[in-house]
């Protein structure tokens, strides 16, 4: 057999083996002593080489010089007539090298006969042609000794140098050194010699050894090829019984293997026959479905999910009708998203919520950089934890561009942050990777620097702006993501915050299991891709396959493990999902908190509250929520402790008028949550009730204004308790004018108990319509009844627990407001810290940037309070000062180190550092009473007995402080006390309290005017900037800085309350007795203490409504998401959005007139010299034209973006936005004349205007003009003059106007002698008496009334009939804001002209009892 014969032939090539190992020692014993004399013979043969190489290179130097030589030089030699020494000796050398004897010439002295060398050497050796050649060609290996030992001699000689017989001739120097280095090749050749001899023995026992190995090896080769050949035979014995072995293992593993693929393929036989059907579907839709996800990718990534789906619903219609398969239900996550990458993109803290998630797939998928909206800055942290260590974090106010070189080289990941709405245009090659070849490498231009492209490097690009405004190049260049945080996404975030606290088991489960789950399905992924290629690529017979096997074998295991696993993970998840259900409805309201929070920004910059901040008041809220027995206990005390702590934290952040507003919006969301919220009252509410009248005004109710009676047609829209409501308040007129005239409307019956029928917006949007000054209250019942007593009153502010809450790392921030500091409550939190020593105060500005920088740097090495004061007045380095709070690490800090930054509302604030800091607002004292109780803390008694005329100071100083409170508080009236809100502050108090010191020492008596002046017109008037309230400013201090101040029963105001208290003539009053006076005080002050009417309270009301419900309007974006109270049968019928600001749009466009022909109008009315008026109406008409064509085309164009047809501009935008809340958009104001009216309201007196110009155009020049109905007044008005002027040849610069005011019900006939009647006007502040023709006090609750008409009467200055004793200066405003800028003319753009107005003289009527009263006339209201 194979075996026995492989067992034979094993046995003799072991026999032969044995041999020719024995041969093998024998020859390697004597190749051993080959070598050794091997190595003898090389040690001999080196030492020669060592002894050549020192001769030879002197005589290969000296063959170089002679190859150098000519025969023209050896015949230079020759030549010579006196040859030198040198060149004798070089001669004679030659001939003795040569063996050449020298000539025998007499002697010199004639006595014998002496050796001539040179004469020899001429004539033997100087004159032969080849000497170069008989040199080079020397016999130098046998020179003889005879010849050597003559040479020596000369050899020795220093005349025989080299270098000096080159003196004389090169070429003797070049035979010298070759005669020399002959001497020195023999002397060593002679020491060689006999060691070469020695070699040539060495060598030959070598040779002689060498053959003997050769022949030994030889004999070896034979019995090694004859071993090799039997090894062979062996070798293909065993190769064919392991061939057989083999052959029975491959049978054996191969039935092993089809058995173990039957099993496994088995197994996937189920799921991988759903997958193919799948498959299959997805490869017929897959074109339609690509084309969307390719839209997505390309245009949606900047919009919200709820426009995505309309967007894709749309896209999917019209596949639909074009025929191209589709999935009936896209989903972007199913068409292309990784589910083991969006597993891991959620681990590694992307929202989880399908907005975020599209955006990760879009970012993953696109060819350009992603530019993400983050606000919440949950993109950022999703970047920086995929990438980690690696990812290079950059901002453009930082010198950026050496490390994204080094990151576009190197391939890292890099982080752009924080970007405002422009970006370098050194970026703009990055953006477009406009990269290109040079060689072999991909290169990109960057500046000035061209640098290699790493086709690793990765951007990403993020901005906190919430809604920013990118220009087009931008837009095209990057891939806007819009990653707003979304309620699914940050539902999910507290759920697992408050499932972690309350059931912390759960949570951790829950999280090994998303890990767990996370980690098997990837690995089964991997293996089924693994077990997929192997089979697509097999080849041949698959049982061949062993990886495929094992693999298949492997998968089945796995996948029976996971499917345990699975199995077991749906029940942990079960359970955990329904642990989680029960806190969901709590996670959900909390997180709908946060568009509140977030939402503030759009009413003051500075309200900036991060996402981060918001989780950790999340976190801090469940920590301080009571324990409660029922889980429904808990959840409501963990909503209370939420919203409380919510409500604390961001009111101390808020200025005053912004606190009730902020409670209106946690209200309103609380209601929604909970279903109770009917949008549509709300927001009717919130944009004014807008709407038309459609029925007329019932009879006998003059008390109710046109104004109102349209707001209760629009409530009974809303239906509900205002169904039929117009018919039950027509029938009740006297009961409703009781609430109208009630003091407070909401304490007293309503008619048919009609209150109790009304939720509280509901009675907010009645007290809107009826008595507008109520809204303030009733919005305040609306938190009251929700939420409580506790959301009305707002605790002080605790500057010692905000410092507490603090750390070195996070600054304490002062938002200010106008005139406000708070150095003080600084200085005293320091004291009590024991801090004052340490508070380095630096005032920013111009330069003050490097001191800002090094005393920061100083406070967190020493501990220091470092209060950067201003910061809105340095703009330039607010990137600075964010950079710099950027870096500052607690542990790197000392732990009294504290930034305190101040700084007024400005937008140029930096977001990152209001997001991580401490804010807190600071006003004024409110009230008088608290700001008479401020002055007089302000100093010790010392101070206040230290002037000369005690008496008259301590009277005189209660007046300046009473001056103080009073102007302060005036401006809580809006125009009626100022025009302008000033900023006067507490130094302006302080200044003006030592200059009346210093005036009252210095001089003899009382200085009043000069007192006057410096308070009125310097300290405080010094901010003053509009003429009327210079007037009114001065007017008031002369009711204090008066010597009737000095009399004891002086008072301040008409009810007697406020006086100067009285003293001693000799002035001895201590502090304590003001302290005490002022105690007396009422709390709240009444309008008259302000010498305003009574009516100014419910003015002030009226603005503070009309701000909350304007800025809670702006803040509605968020609300609809959830469902609301409306039945589903209302809800169907609510319009989108579109279709409301379509139908708006469109029926404002229908009412608007057809444009005027201006070529006829000038053609009618040409400019004339005796008629400016026609040049009035062209200037008009051109205005009214321009406008109009401005509403027409605005509203027109928005129908026709709602259809896709235009563009949706800006300025569409504007006027869409302004449709909705009511509201005039900017685009309409840019050609427009000044006003405050509502949008609706704002159209109507437009047609009312320019039904007044084309009724001028129609019938000629009015006989009572509308002094409102104009643009530009003034122009008018000279219009007016310049007829007169010119028909009565005067120059127009002595004409002046006298006032007339007629009869209310005064209707003209024909045109006056003179000037023009005008009519119009409205009153604020007072009313015009028509029975006794003057300015009267105003009935209650009337805040306008109507001006009779009035004769504009020009005059000359000598005839000027106006006794100004009895008249009123009423200054005129085109709307009730008063206030105005100077425009390029030098006219105000609101003042017009003052009109000169009788009043009683009765006391206490007065020009300055007017003046302080505020009363001013208007061209238009508000309503």
């Amino acid at each position: 057999t194979a075996a026995q014969e492989t067992g034979e032939m094993r046995e003799r090539v072991e026999a032969e083996q044995a041999g020719a190992i024995e041969k093998k020692m024998v020859v390697e014993e004597e190749e051993a002593k080959a070598n050794q004399q091997k190595k003898v013979a090389g040690e001999i043969k080196a030492d020669c080489e060592k002894d050549l190489a020192a001769a030879l290179p002197a005589y290969e130097a000296a063959v170089e010089a002679l190859s150098k030589l000519t025969k023209a030089d050896v015949g230079e030699v020759r030549g010579m007539k006196t040859p030198s020494v040198g060149v004798m000796l070089t001669a004679q050398a030659t001939c003795i090298m040569f063996e050449v004897k020298p000539y025998k010439v007499a002697a010199p002295d004639g006595k014998g006969k002496v050796d001539d060398w040179w004469g020899a050497a001429k004539g033997e050796l100087l004159c032969d042609p080849k000497l170069i050649d008989r040199m080079k060609d020397f016999d130098k290996d046998n020179i003889p000794q005879a010849v050597i030992d003559k040479v020596m001699p000369l050899y020795s000689s220093e005349d025989f140098e080299p270098e000096k017989i080159k003196k004389a001739s090169l070429a003797a120097m070049g035979i010298c050194k070759w005669v020399r280095a002959m001497v020195v090749y023999d002397k060593v050749a002679k020491e060689v010699g006999p060691k070469k001899r020695k070699l040539q023995a060495a060598e030959a026992e070598v040779a002689e050894a060498e053959a003997t190995v050769e022949a030994k090896q030889a004999e070896l080769k034979e019995v090694m090829d004859m071993v090799a050949d039997l090894e062979a035979q062996l070798s293909e014995a065993n190769e064919k019984a392991k061939e057989l072995q083999k052959k029975q293992k491959d049978c054996a593993a191969k039935l092993a293997r089809a058995e173990k693929l039957i099993d496994g393929l088995g197994g996937e036989q189920a799921s991988w026959t759903s997958k193919s059907n799948r498959l299959g579907k997805d490869y017929i839709n897959l074109t339609g479905d690509i084309l969307i996800a390719s839209g997505i990718i390309a245009y949606l990534g900047v919009f919200t999910t709820s426009y995505r789906v309309e967007a894709v619903t749309r896209w999917l219609e019209k596949l639909v009708a074009s025929q191209v398969p589709a999935s009936k239900e896209f989903s972007l996550q199913g068409c292309i998203g990784d589910p083991v990458k969006m597993r891991q993109w959620v681990i590694d803290y992307l929202p989880n919520d399908s907005l975020s998630i599209d955006n990760a797939i879009i970012l993953d998928n696109s060819r350009r950089w992603p530019l993400m909206i983050d606000p919440q800055g949950q993109a950022n942290k999703w970047i920086k934890k995929t990438h980690g260590e690696n990812l290079k974090v950059l901002r453009l106010n930082m010198n950026y561009v050496r490390e994204l070189e080094n990151a576009i080289q190197f391939g890292f990941p890099v982080l752009l942050e924080n970007i405002e709405e422009v970006l370098d245009a050194i970026l703009d090659p990055v953006l477009q990777k406009a990269t290109f070849k040079q060689g072999t490498l991909l290169m990109v231009r960057l500046g000035d620097s061209t640098i290699e492209w790493n086709k690793d490097f990765k951007l990403y690009i993020t901005t906190k702006l919430p809604n920013p405004h990118f220009p087009p190049e931008i837009c095209v260049a990057v891939g806007i993501l819009n990653f707003m945080a979304t309620l699914d996404g940050l539902q999910d975030q507290m759920l697992g915050i408050v499932v972690a606290a309350e059931e912390p088991e759960t949570e951790q489960k829950r999280i090994n299991l998303v890990l767990d789950s996370a980690k098997a399905k990837a690995q089964l992924k991997e293996l089924e891709d693994k077990i997929l290629a192997l089979l697509s690529s097999s080849t041949g017979n698959i049982l061949d396959d062993e990886e495929l096997i094992e693999t298949l074998s492997n998968s089945k295991i796995m996948g029976t493990k996971i499917e345990e696993q699975v199995k077991q993970q749906e029940i942990t998840g079960q359970q955990i999902a329904e642990v989680r259900q029960i806190y969901k409805y709590h996670a959900l309201r909390c997180a709908a908190l946060y568009f509140i929070i977030g939402d503030l920004c759009l009413v003051d910059p500075m309200y900036q509250f991060s996402l981060d901040w918001f989780i950790m008041m999340f976190n801090k809220s469940i920590e301080m929520a009571e324990a409660k027995e029922s889980k429904e206990e808990r959840f409501a005390e963990l909503f209370r402790s939420f919203l409380s702590i919510l409500f604390v934290m961001v009111c101390r952040g808020l200025f005053e008028k912004d606190k009730l507003l902020y409670s209106v919006m946690l209200t309103f969301k609380c209601q929604e949550m909970e279903k109770e919220l009917k949008l549509n009252e709300v927001m009717a509410l919130l944009t004014g009730l807008p709407g038309q009248a459609k029925e007329e005004k019932p009879p006998n109710s003059e008390w109710l204004t046109q104004v109102s009676w349209k707001r209760i047609n629009v409530l009974q829209t809303l239906g509900d308790a205002f169904d039929g409501f117009i018919g039950e308040f027509a029938a009740n007129l006297a009961g409703w004018q009781e609430v109208f005239d009630a003091e407070d409307p909401l304490e007293v019956d309503w008619p048919n108990n009609f209150k109790m029928k009304c939720s509280p917006i509901q009675q907010a949007c009645l007290m809107y319509a009826l008595r507008a000054d109520a809204t303030v209250k009733a919005l305040m019942n609306v938190v009251d009844q929700k939420l409580g007593n506790f959301f009305l009153e707002p605790p002080p502010l605790n500057l010692e627990v905000c410092y507490k809450d603090s750390n070195p790392a996070i600054p304490l921030i002062y938002i200010l407001a106008s005139g406000s500091d708070p150095m003080a409550d600084i200085q005293k939190l320091a004291e009590g810290l024991d801090m004052l020593a340490n508070i380095n105060p630096i005032s920013l500005g111009q330069g003050q940037g490097p001191k800002a920088i090094a005393g920061v740097k100083d406070g967190g090495k020493n501990g220091k309070w470092v209060l950067l004061q201003n910061c809105h007045l340095a703009p330039s380095f607010m990137a600075t000062l964010e950079n710099l709070v950027e870096k500052l690490v607690p542990d790197e800090l000392h732990e009294n180190f504290r930034l305190w930054l101040t700084a007024c509302p400005s937008p140029a604030f930096p977001i990152s550092i209001l997001q991580m800091g401490i804010k807190m607002t600071i006003e004024p004292p409110k009230g008088l009473k608290q700001a008479l109780t401020r002055a007089y803390m302000g100093f010790d008694d010392e101070w206040f007995n230290s002037c000369k005329k005690p008496y008259e100071f301590k009277k005189m100083l209660f007046g300046l402080f009473f001056f103080h409170g009073l102007i302060l508080e005036r401006r809580g009236f809006g125009p009626v006390g100022w025009n302008v809100m000033y900023g006067f502050s507490e130094p302006d108090r302080e200044i003006s309290r030592q200059q009346l010191r210093n005036f009252l020492n210095e001089f003899e008596g009382v200085p009043w005017e000069a007192l006057n002046y410096m308070v009125a017109q310097a300290n405080y008037g010094g901010r003053v900037t509009d003429n009327q309230d210079v007037r009114c400013i001065v007017t008031i201090l002369q009711d204090y800085y008066t010597p009737s101040i000095l009399e004891p029963d002086y008072k301040f105001s008409q009810s007697g309350i406020y006086f100067s208290p009285d003293i001693d003539k000799d002035g001895s009053a201590p502090l304590s007795l003001y302290f005490d006076y002022i105690r007396s005080l009422p709390i709240s002050t009444t309008p008259e203490v302000f010498w305003l009417h009574s009516n100014a309270s419910l003015t002030a009301l009226i603005n503070e409504g009309a701000y909350i419900t304007k800025v809670c309007g702006s803040m509605m974006s968020s609300f609809g998401a959830a469902s609301s109270a409306d039945d589903d049968e209302d809800a169907g019928k609510q319009k989108t959005p579109e279709e409301q600001y379509n139908e708006i749009s469109q029926d404002l466009a229908s009412k608007l007139p057809e444009m005027a022909d201006q070529g006829a109008v000038l053609r009618t009315y040409p400019v004339r010299y005796d008629q400016c008026l026609n040049t009035v109406l062209h200037m008009e008409l051109g205005k009214f034209c321009r406008l109009l064509t401005k509403l027409r085309s605005t509203c027109l164009d928005l129908g026709k973006a709602v259809k896709g047809l235009v563009v949706f501009s800006p300025d569409l935008e504007e006027v869409a936005n302004g449709c909705l809340t009511n509201r005039i958009p900017s685009v309409w104001m840019g050609v427009s004349y000044p006003s405050l009216k509502p949008l609706l309201s704002y159209v109507e007196d437009f047609l009312l205007r320019w039904k007044f110009i084309m009724n001028w155009v129609k019938n000629d020049i009015p006989y009572m003009f509308w002094f409102s109905a104009y643009f530009f007044q003034q122009a008018f008005l000279t219009g007016v003059l310049q007829n007169y002027a010119r028909k009565d040849k005067i120059a127009i610069d002595r004409i002046i106007w006298n006032f007339e005011v007629m009869k209310s019900d005064f209707v003209p006939t024909e045109h006056p002698e003179r000037g023009a009647y005008s009519n119009g006007l409205f009153m604020d502040g007072a009313r015009w008496d028509d029975e006794n023709m003057c300015v009267a006090d105003s009935y209650p609750k009337v805040l306008w009334s109507t001006m009779s008409p009035f004769w504009l009467r020009p005059v000359e200055k000598a005839e000027d009939k106006h006794d100004y004793d009895k008249l009123y200066n009423a200054p005129i405003y085109k709307t009730s804001e008063r206030k105005g800028v100077l425009s390029t003319s030098g006219h105000s753009s609101n003042f017009i002209m003052y009109l000169a107005i009788p009043h009683s003289c009765q006391p206490p009527h007065s020009e300055s009892f007017w003046t302080k009263r505020g009363v001013a006339l208007i061209s238009q209201t508000d309503d």
